[in-house]
């Protein structure tokens, strides 16, 4: 699950940066197997997380499914 990894820890790091990641962080993720098309999906799907997250928050959106356990590397 490298490959896996390394979307993670990219979005993670688009996150923590507003989007401004080095080049070392868009150049791992490349070396794990991710074309430019990927790299702007996974790009895209962190930005409409993140929207998504921030209408929950604003609106206190009631959960109406059982939460699920994660466990964070």
């Amino acid at each position: 699950m490298p490959r896996v990894a390394a979307a993670v820890a990219f979005a993670r790091k688009l996150t923590q940066t507003s989007g401004k990641v080095a080049t070392a962080d868009l150049d791992a993720v490349r070396a794990a197997g991710y074309s430019d098309a990927n790299i702007v999906e996974i790009i895209a799907l962190s930005a409409q997380f993140m929207l998504t997250n921030f209408v929950n928050n604003v609106f206190d959106t009631e959960i109406d499914f059982p939460m699920v356990e994660t466990e964070v590397a």
